[in-house]
């Protein structure tokens, strides 16, 4: 896997050995960006503050940060991906605008940093945690007012989330779905 666009464009990703992590398909990833490049959704990458859920190898987190993106928070749990994590934010000299969050999604109940301008979240294809888990950091203030939430999940499965959650856009790529949703709680 390589970083695909942005200053850090074609640098090779550490690859994580962990079996849990599935990390986003190159193919998928490019799919992403090149949606969010279009301009058709807001916020934009350049210059947002990025959270990445189950962030696994880091790489779409990581990708924000080389298109421009001001900062990214990293939330996993594996320990095999953290490792990894840290050595691919450390690879592309990202030090000074990553932070990761070791640990389960469900032990964070309040957040003390911005709130992210751009939410991606890739859970594992296995528990169908997804919508539980975008209502629970939209709930403790992770998340800012008409933030762009990225959903990568089985294609086969359906998602349902409340109605602050403003729908935007549904893609297939092969076995995977790509729902982007504007969040707007007022």
């Amino acid at each position: 896997m390589r970083i695909i666009g942005g200053i850090r464009r074609g640098a090779k990703l550490v690859e994580c050995k962990s079996l849990s992590v599935r990390p986003t398909g190159q193919r998928v990833r490019e799919a992403i960006f090149n949606l969010l490049d279009g301009g058709r959704f807001t916020p934009i990458v350049r210059n947002a503050t990025i959270l990445d859920l189950f962030a696994g190898t880091g790489a779409l987190g990581l990708e924000a940060i080389s298109r421009g993106a001001n900062e990214a928070y990293f939330i996993e749990r594996d320990q095999q991906a953290i490792k990894t994590l840290r050595a691919n934010i450390q690879k592309l000299g990202f030090i000074d605008t990553t932070t990761i969050l070791a640990g389960s999604l469900e032990n964070i109940t309040r957040w003390a940093y911005p709130p992210a301008d751009v939410v991606f979240c890739d859970a594992p294809y296995t528990n169908n945690i997804t919508s539980q888990t975008i209502q629970n950091i939209a709930r403790i203030g992770a998340i800012r007012q008409g933030a762009l939430v990225i959903i990568e999940m089985p294609k086969k499965d359906e998602l349902t989330l409340p109605y602050e959650f403003k729908f935007a856009d549904k893609r297939i790529y092969g076995i995977s779905s790509i729902y982007l949703f504007n969040w707007k709680p007022f």
